[in-house]
């Protein structure tokens, strides 16, 4: 954040100029299509720990997930997944299952996230993009999705290498039934669209008429968060996922627009994941609290 308000200093009197106001209605639609989106990839990733024989149930799934995201801020990876393996345990499932589930879950939503935004953002296809009907970039999204399933069990032992690597002990990551994993794939691309319509609401919110429409609006989001995933030297992707929105959206709407929108959008989605980790917390001693 810091180094945003740093690069926007030249820019300050034009940011002035910008028309922000908040419109309580989309930013509430917006947050509850962005939590529901989130929730449907933690029950993805609960559902994935059938491939280890391991099963966690909903509930504490989402209390997992929403208190260790929060690890992510943190310089170095290793929080998340140190925090990850310990709740994990005290649930009784496997510490190296949650984490090969989350390994797992990276890689698919990396992969996705990629095939989305090609296909979908006329930028990134340059003049290609012209010449694409509709019918070929379903094709192309299709084929690549299809390449994927077919890759992923191939390059398995070879992850499985860079995991023990990484973890520094014996790690399995068993080959999923192809029947799952298809519907595993289907699943975190429905959560990316999720991702971008709520993206899109949110954009309405801030900047009703000056906003970008939904299909800009959604694929630069899931573009950019894509880049946050890569940058691994970037805590949650801070600074990287701010910079390629802006990028990606700053020929549409504007690079003042554009850098408020990027920087409100963390903001955004940072309050949301405490809110989350919040009522996490809250759920789970009040259900103690009625066992006991």
């Amino acid at each position: 954040m810091w180094f945003l308000v740093r690069t926007a200093q030249p820019n300050w009197q034009a940011l002035a100029r910008v028309r922000v106001s908040i419109t309580w209605e989309w930013l509430l639609l917006g947050s509850m299509v962005w939590l529901a989106s989130f929730s449907a990839l933690v029950r993805l990733w609960a559902a994935s720990l059938a491939w280890w024989g391991q099963r966690l149930t909903v509930l504490p799934a989402l209390r997992i997930f929403f208190l260790t995201n929060l690890a992510r801020y943190i310089p170095g990876t290793i929080w998340q997944f140190t925090g990850l393996a310990a709740m994990a345990l005290a649930h009784r499932v496997s510490p190296l299952a949650a984490a090969g589930g989350v390994l797992v879950q990276q890689i698919v939503l990396l992969t996705t996230g990629v095939v989305l935004s090609l296909v979908l953002a006329p930028g990134l296809l340059g003049p290609l993009a012209a010449s694409l009907s509709p019918a070929a970039v379903l094709t192309m999204a299709a084929g690549a999705i299809a390449l994927l399933m077919v890759l992923f069990p191939i390059a398995l032992p070879r992850l499985q290498r860079l995991a023990e690597r990484w973890f520094q002990r014996g790690f399995v990551l068993p080959t999923p039934p192809a029947g799952s994993f298809a519907r595993y794939i289907l699943g975190s691309i429905l959560s990316w669209v999720g991702y971008g319509v709520a993206f899109w609401l949110f954009a309405r919110a801030i900047l009703a008429g000056q906003a970008p429409n939904i299909l800009v609006a959604g694929t630069a989001f899931v573009a950019s968060y894509v880049a946050g995933i890569i940058a691994v030297f970037a805590p949650a992707g801070l600074v990287v996922r701010e910079a390629a929105l802006v990028a990606a959206l700053g020929g549409w709407i504007g690079t003042e627009r554009a850098l408020i929108l990027a920087v409100a959008a963390r903001l955004w989605l940072v309050s949301l994941e405490i809110l989350g980790a919040l009522v996490c917390i809250v759920v789970h001693g009040f259900r103690n609290t009625n066992t006991n």
